[in-house]
């Protein structure tokens, strides 16, 4: 069966690269233009008065800067709009990971009317301009048919290419067509080829899919000692879902090598990241005591801080576990509970792909971040259940 791939959301689109991330967290990975500013000599720090004549006087440099500060709230009231006004300046300059991000602006509705098409336009630009980011998110869109009609072969040749390049996301994502069966028939001898490729080129996806497919998926050689060396390393690139996977994998098999904590760490770092399955599993550890103090406040706590960020997904699975929570504390323990999630959902509003060292405080924008593909799906039970 051949399947066709779907958005996640508004915000986290499958498959697609920003060279930023709308959230808090932020990847720490140079775009294809932002890479010699970062990596060149450090310039000495000029005044937001001066870097905001600069950007006015079209010095590309200080867009990109603006508009990075404007997107991440750094020394500027955050505004959206005016990240998407400095970044367009850029775009228009040729940049092309400005182009990558005024087409996920575009996209997903970003400082900006959301447009499908408008989108397309500017990944044609960026790919154009020599962006691969640029030319995986056309193939996603060709994939998809979103703000153009849907061309499946010519996805795929886009993805090819990129492989043919040793890109390493063009190769995950090669992997994922199929293991999901996207355009093609089905095959997950040639996924695992895919995303082996993708592994060694040091692709956190692939990563995670690789200790996925060692860890819990059914009809695939079972082997934990592999899955949790392929899970740290995406787990220690910031990927999200791998954190979780890991955390989870710990959490069920004591006897693997691990440290003081870790699976909490894991599970905490992965429910920051916007994981409402990661926030109920440390529910369920925080109700049975299991690695941490037994605590009925604590589990509710995050009981409901996963019931907020999953929605409807996620309600009626813990329904049952926020009943029996809530009947074993006192009026006064529930409100500080929900009080406590209602501030952590404020502090942790977004969902994150990736989760890195340093967070928003690098000069320059854009970065490249890895929105969610739908290798977050390829789970079995175990590997996605919170029971």
């Amino acid at each position: 069966m051949i399947y066709r791939l779907k958005a996640r959301s508004a915000l986290v689109v499958a498959g697609l690269f920003s060279s930023f991330a709308h959230s808090g967290i932020w990847c720490q990975v140079p775009s294809e233009s932002a890479s010699s500013f970062i990596t060149g000599d450090a310039s000495p720090e000029i005044s937001r008065e001066d870097v905001q004549k600069k950007a006015i006087a079209g010095h590309l440099r200080e867009e990109l800067k603006l508009a990075g500060d404007y997107l991440a709230g750094r020394g500027v009231t955050r505004d959206l709009s005016q990240a998407a006004y400095w970044y367009r300046k850029a775009a228009d300059q040729g940049d092309p990971g400005a182009q990558v991000d005024m087409g996920y602006f575009y996209l997903a509705g970003i400082g900006v009317k959301a447009d499908a098409e408008q989108a397309v336009r500017w990944f044609q630009r960026a790919s154009a301009s020599g962006s691969r980011a640029g030319k995986l998110n056309l193939a996603v869109l060709y994939l998809n048919g979103e703000g153009v009609p849907e061309d499946t072969r010519l996805g795929l040749d886009l993805l090819n290419d990129l492989a043919k390049r040793d890109d390493p996301r063009g190769e995950a994502y090669l992997g994922l067509v199929y293991i999901l069966g996207v355009g093609v028939e089905r095959n997950p001898v040639i996924a695992e080829h895919w995303f082996d490729r993708a592994a060694k080129h040091h692709n956190p996806e692939a990563e995670y899919a690789m200790g996925t497919l060692y860890s819990v998926t059914d009809g695939h050689k079972r082997d934990l000692d592999r899955a949790i060396i392929y899970l740290r390393q995406s787990a220690d690139a910031g990927y999200i879902p791998a954190k979780h996977s890991l955390g989870l994998l710990v959490v069920n098999h004591p006897e693997l090598p691990q440290g003081s904590g870790e699976a909490t760490a894991l599970l905490e770092a992965a429910a920051i990241g916007g994981s409402w399955r990661s926030s109920a599993v440390l529910g369920i550890l925080y109700r049975d005591g299991k690695g941490v103090p037994k605590d009925l406040s604590v589990a509710y706590r995050w009981f409901t801080i996963a019931e907020k960020q999953g929605g409807d997904q996620a309600q009626p699975l813990l329904r049952a576990d926020i009943t029996a929570a809530r009947s074993a504390l006192s009026v006064e323990q529930q409100k500080q509970s929900e009080n406590s999630a209602a501030q952590w959902i404020t502090t942790y509003p977004h969902s994150d792909i990736f989760v890195v060292k340093g967070g928003p405080e690098s000069a320059f924008f854009p970065m490249d971040e890895v929105y969610a593909t739908e290798l977050a799906q390829i789970n079995s039970p175990k590997g996605a259940s919170i029971r």
